[in-house]
């Protein structure tokens, strides 16, 4: 088949790049620890290999010289980053770090990554008219920083992990841009005085955000047409739907307090559109005409691209998340009347938000439940219509919930989970904890001093401190819906949790912005005795005029 080659016992991978295989099975190490897809030794060779009638013609391939491409950007990356460049800058820059070191701001230390997971297999190659080396550290600073610190419950651990997020970040030009946007922010962030706001704002970022939204304007032309197949419109909404995530990811990373909104708005409309997308009677087939499903469920339910699959169940996830927390933070909109109805997903584990965010879903589906029912509670307030004992009833069927939730997981066997499993069911016994709050604050109101609310903000305190602090960002709003409603005499031990991970150069993530939130409602609650009951959360972010968003 393949003759003249250098060495017949090495994998296919090594023999590529002209490198010394140490033959492990069933991937060499040379492979495995830059992960570089390993082809592999006496198994059949990849497809665009075939046909080939020697060894030289392989390496003439376009796909050869792409795999050698892209491990001369690893190498070079994990030679050069912290190192030669960055002196470059810093001696050009004094206020930029001079040690080689990344400073997540405001405290947070981290040492100059190790690796690109780039996959030869998958990373086709960079979408952008500059050459791959001019993008590759923008793409080094997402994948090895970014996309970790936002989605920390993320599985990531093979290479087809590795492959899916590359090749979806490669697959969509528009949210290629957006994503080396959030990296540009980041950068530019490190090198800026101190802020709170609008963080990393660059012209790099500007400019790629330009070109994101140009071609996100072109996708939302082609998903606007008419007679899109039923199983095609969440494909084309999938390219629609990842670009404004990555979007509102720049105003989260960048720290910008209210501008979310808008992204976020947008893909609930988008979801919403896909969710009641039917094609015209005279343009369906046979099996369209059959489905009851709709194409948020077809796709969610459609393995046949598993990659895809994953694509659209995590990027849908992602945007319910964020749904779900803001309205617990400043309430429901009244309008629009949302069409996708995410609980019940959330309740099936169809959306498993605990590989994005660390909570089950079946947890995140009682605190949007918490959240319907304090939006009821406000319409029958306002129409001087509340049924006290509806209230009681309903209340008291969700508090029993949450107490069966808790026990299961205080139960739980924790023998034979993974790292990931066991920090999943930490942070889900933070969100039960919070939500047990947040449900007794909708019944008695935010009072510090009713005996419930005391009693289970001292238990939550206790869980919080016990947690390990790399955990804390994960636990945002528990964090700051708890310590809204805790009692003066536990002030300094809120304020102690953030001021140990600066100590000790954890990431704050936006926690200290809950603490921000927290400090607020303890002064609006000092200096206006009248607010009383009323003193909570969202009051405060309405005082600090921010609409800080606790993820």
């Amino acid at each position: 088949m393949l003759s003249g080659s250098r060495s017949r016992t090495g994998c296919y991978t090594c023999r590529l790049r002209k490198k010394k295989c140490d033959e492990q099975q069933p991937c060499c190490d040379n492979c495995s620890s830059r992960n570089l897809q390993c082809y592999g030794y006496d198994v059949p060779p990849p497809d665009w290999m075939q046909g080939k009638r020697n060894w030289k013609e392989v390496m003439g391939t376009e796909e050869a010289r792409r795999l050698r491409s892209i491990a001369d950007v690893q190498y070079k990356a994990r030679r050069r980053y912290g190192q030669e460049e960055l002196a470059e800058e810093a001696r050009g820059n004094p206020n930029c770090p001079q040690t080689g070191e990344l400073i997540i701001s405001p405290v947070r230390r981290l040492s100059a990554p190790e690796s690109l997971w780039w996959d030869g297999a998958f990373c086709t190659s960079l979408p952008t008219e500059n050459g791959p080396h001019e993008d590759a550290r923008l793409v080094m600073l997402y994948l090895d920083f970014i996309f970790p610190i936002q989605f920390g419950f993320c599985p990531m651990s093979t290479a087809a992990d590795h492959s899916w997020l590359m090749s979806g970040l490669c697959g969509n030009k528009a949210r290629y841009h957006s994503a080396l946007s959030v990296s540009a922010s980041f950068q530019a962030s490190l090198c800026e005085p101190e802020k709170v706001d609008g963080k990393g704002l660059s012209l790099e970022v500007a400019e790629r955000q330009a070109i994101a939204s140009s071609d996100l304007r072109m996708i939302i032309t082609r998903f606007n047409q008419q007679g899109h197949a039923t199983r095609d419109v969440a494909r084309i909404g999938l390219q629609i739907l990842e670009v404004m995530h990555q979007m509102l990811s720049l105003e989260v990373f960048s720290m910008l307090e209210g501008t979310w909104q808008l992204h976020h708005r947008a893909t609930l409309d988008l979801l919403d559109t896909i969710h009641t997308y039917r094609r015209p009677p005279d343009l369906c087939d046979q099996m369209e005409t059959e489905s009851c499903l709709s194409p948020i469920e077809m796709a969610l339910k459609d393995f046949s691209s598993p990659d895809l699959q994953r694509t659209f169940e995590f990027h849908v996830t992602c945007v319910v998340w964020i749904d779900i927390i803001a309205n617990a933070t400043y309430g429901s909109p009244l309008h629009p009347r949302r069409h996708f109805d995410y609980v019940p997903y959330l309740h099936a584990n169809d959306l498993k938000t605990h590989e994005v965010m660390g909570c089950h879903s079946s947890v995140m589906a009682s605190v949007t439940e918490i959240t319907r029912l304090a939006d009821w509670k406000a319409f029958q307030l306002q129409s001087n219509s509340l049924d006290t004992e509806e209230l009681s009833a309903r209340a008291a069927s969700m508090a029993a919930r949450l107490r069966d939730q808790l026990l299961g997981l205080e139960q739980q066997c924790m023998l034979g989970m993974t790292e990931l499993e066991a920090n999943s069911r930490l942070v889900t016994l933070q969100f039960v904890c919070a939500a047990q709050v947040y449900l007794q604050a909708i019944i008695f109101g935010a009072d510090p001093a009713h005996p419930e609310i005391t009693l289970l903000v001292n238990r939550n305190l206790q869980m919080l401190e016990a947690l390990p602090e790399g955990l804390v960002i994960r636990a945002n709003w528990a964090f700051t819906i708890t310590g809204c409603l805790a009692g003066e005499t536990l002030y300094d031990r809120f304020r102690g949790m953030i001021t140990r991970l600066v100590a000790q150069n954890w990431p704050l993530g936006m926690s200290w912005k809950g603490l921000m939130v927290m400090e607020e409602c303890w002064r609006l609650r000092e200096s206006q005795h009248e607010l009383e009951a009323d003193c909570d959360w969202k009051m405060a972010t309405k005082s600090l005029g921010k609409r800080v968003l606790l993820v």
